[in-house]
């Protein structure tokens, strides 16, 4: 498949890698030539350099072969007219980043006419799931599946934990275990699906998949007194992301203090928020963590543009005695280094929510949704069985699904759940379905 990609800055060269390593012709725009040679040198991609929503420039990348085309410039104008102009080539898939939500929630602005497929706004996706985590104590990270009728968490399992040194077989009879459905283990760096023989260790990464009532008690076995609620939550960058989790946090009991160390753009979160506190100061100070006070209820979470600061600021924020940690990094490379050297709780890439919109238009019609994690690789796909699918009438034990996917989930009407071996497929329903990487072309052969 073929991707005009629009911006090379961030979120242009997280997609491009993105897309790049799953096989597919990306092509890039941005009239500048430095941001255009660093990619050069990294990704195999056709660069053009110009304006990115000029229809001549758009000419000479070849708008019009292309089957998706993504603006991701840090101008909505640009973004749109480039949308537009695409469309009006011909090009059928068009998806537009929108920084200033003004633009989504205006009824003077009709995306579809613009020729946008789809608009995101990846900073507010992005405060949705650190919030999500946030409200889930234990949790390293929650994808809401199936229409948030289904959640995908991840946690890492303490020395306390009722699962460790045993097999999943062993708990076969046990209750707690009916509805939910072990997706991920992560030991010794080795991702793999978990079976019956599966044991687990003290500081193993668990993917379980379950229904959103029966999530906290869940943890709560599984986590024991390391399951600890959040009573404050320090947020260091009051710009677009940190501002959003901010106004998300303001609806909730949570006890929120919001550090920005530009004058202009605290003084201007401060008039927009209304419990949270604000102070105009540097989060990186020791100094400033003692003043406020932190404890085990404690989140301190990172989400300034300067990831190494980020980074630094999270393990001082543990040292001094924060009981969770959040770090947004933006740099795909850091992650597993972080995650391996367990230097931070949770760990956020504001440009995966781009990512997981633009798989859904690559993986075809009948994947209707893409859920993807930060701290692991494969997907969590969610896929329609249409009328005449070879599946339709068949047990799920009868599906035969290699090594390497599991079914997670069923969504038959407004009612979703964990299904047993037994289950018929019907027309219309929707599979939740966990793939490790390279087997996404696989699983879209076998279900179509």
């Amino acid at each position: 498949m073929r991707l005009l990609i629009i911006g090379a800055g961030r979120t242009g060269k997280n997609l491009a890698n993105k897309l790049c390593s799953m096989g597919h012709d990306v092509v890039m725009i941005d009239n500048n030539a430095n941001a255009l040679t660093n990619i050069d040198s990294e990704v195999d991609v056709l660069l053009v350099e110009g304006n990115g929503s000029a229809p001549d420039i758009l000419e000479k990348a070849e708008v019009a072969k292309a089957d998706v085309v993504v603006a991701v410039t840090s101008k909505d104008e640009v973004n749109f007219l480039a949308c537009h102009y695409a469309r009006c080539a011909g090009v059928c898939r068009t998806i537009a980043r929108i920084s200033d939500m003004s633009y989504i929630n205006s009824p003077l602005v009709n995306l579809e006419r613009l020729g946008i497929d789809r608009a995101v706004n990846h900073n507010e996706e992005c405060a949705q799931e650190i919030l999500n985590v946030l409200c889930l104590p234990g949790a390293i990270e929650v994808t809401n599946l199936l229409g948030g009728r289904i959640a995908a968490i991840g946690f890492k399992l303490p020395s306390t934990s009722p699962l460790l040194n045993k097999s999943l077989e062993q708990f076969k009879e046990d209750e707690r275990f009916l509805n939910v459905r072990f997706i991920g283990l992560v030991h010794d760096d080795k991702l793999e699906i978990p079976g019956g023989k599966s044991c687990f260790s003290e500081g193993d990464d668990v993917y379980v998949v379950l229904t959103p009532d029966d999530t906290a008690s869940f943890l709560n076995w599984v986590m024991g007194e390391q399951r600890q609620n959040l009573r404050k939550v320090i947020i260091a960058g009051g710009s677009d992301l940190g501002l959003s989790l901010a106004e998300l946090l303001e609806e909730t009991s949570i006890k929120t203090v919001l550090i920005e160390n530009d004058r202009v753009q605290a003084e201007y979160a401060s008039e927009l928020l209304n419990k949270c506190l604000v102070i105009n100061a540097d989060a990186s100070k020791r100094a400033m963590f003692k003043e406020l006070g932190t404890d085990i209820e404690t989140a301190f979470v990172a989400v300034t543009g300067d990831e190494e600061m980020n980074i630094v600021s999270c393990i001082q924020a543990k040292q001094l005695g924060a009981g969770f940690t959040v770090a947004r990094i933006d740099k795909q490379e850091y992650i597993p280094i972080i995650d391996k050297l367990r230097l931070i709780d949770c760990i956020i890439n504001p440009y995966l929510a781009l990512i997981r919109t633009i798989l859904q238009f690559v993986h075809g019609e009948n994947i209707v949704d893409v859920g993807l994690f930060h701290r692991i690789s494969g997907e969590l796909l969610e896929i329609a069985i249409k009328a005449g699918s070879k599946k339709v009438n068949m047990r799920l034990s009868e599906t035969n699904l290699p090594r390497g996917m599991i079914i997670a989930a069923i969504q038959r009407g407004n009612e979703a759940f964990i299904p047993t071996g037994e289950f018929v497929l019907r027309e219309n329903d929707r599979l939740a379905v966990y793939c490790l990487p390279g087997m996404v072309n696989k699983l879209k052969s076998i279900f179509k």
